[in-house]
């Protein structure tokens, strides 16, 4: 690999999508990428199914990854510092800030489930109604501020963005050829986990912050969390 090389540099903020579905919902899989439901396109730019994700629209601050092992010593006469580290350990978060002040993104923020966003007094889809000409589909889109039970499973979701990457790739010797590429972050099991504020002020605009702790699948070995891909689309 080539020293000092610019291309390797990655500027530029990425879409962030969603996942519909929770885990309060029947249908919902711990895998919505690696089943093949959604899965990239090879030599396409990768943008999830709509009937599967929701994009949150325009974000501010773009995405933030942090990845926290905890390490402990063990410690012996003989030496003064560790002899040893163990894991002890682990959390992956991911945060980001949405603008776009829609229902289905307060509700990601609160982190509820589907079943309370209501429209007309019945369960609506995690996708904003279209407004219609019929008076029918004129109605109220209500967010219940829900409290929620003991016993209650939390609401997860799957979490996919994609952005820029390296512009190269490996040919089939191994070798570094230029290419456009992608990288797709996706998270198998996201839930919102901290403390989220929203302002309504007169001078500056509502932004939505959320942080996202993953939740780890050990049907994966080696990539319980998720993934991180490199796309060559060109």
């Amino acid at each position: 690999m080539a020293f000092n090389n610019a291309k390797n540099i990655i500027v530029g903020a990425a879409p962030v999508y969603i996942s519909k579905l929770d885990s309060t919902d029947n249908s919902y899989v711990e895998n919505m990428l690696d089943n093949g439901t959604v899965a990239p396109t090879a030599r396409a730019t990768f943008v999830p199914s709509d009937t599967y994700f929701r994009n949150v629209g325009f974000t501010n601050n773009g995405l933030q990854i942090t990845y926290n092992p905890t390490y402990e010593d063990v410690t012996v006469d003989q030496l003064l510092d560790a002899a040893k580290l163990f894991k002890s350990s682990m959390q992956v978060m991911i945060m980001t800030e949405m603008t776009e002040g829609t229902l289905q993104n307060v509700l990601t923020v609160f982190g509820q489930g589907v079943s309370t966003l209501k429209k007309d007094n019945a369960q609506s889809s995690d996708t904003y109604p279209t407004r219609a000409a019929s008076s029918a589909n004129d109605k109220d889109l209500t967010l219940g501020l829900e409290a929620g039970a003991l016993g209650i499973a939390p609401t997860e979701r799957q979490l996919i963005s994609v952005g820029q990457a390296p512009t190269f790739a490996l040919n089939s010797v191994g070798a570094e050829v230029s290419a456009t590429t992608e990288r797709v972050y996706y998270a198998r099991r996201v839930l919102s986990v901290q403390q989220s504020q929203f302002t309504l002020a007169r001078n500056t605009p509502t932004t939505f912050p959320v942080t996202f702790r993953l939740l780890p699948d050990a049907r994966y070995a080696g990539s319980e969390y998720g993934k991180i891909i490199d796309r060559v689309i060109a």
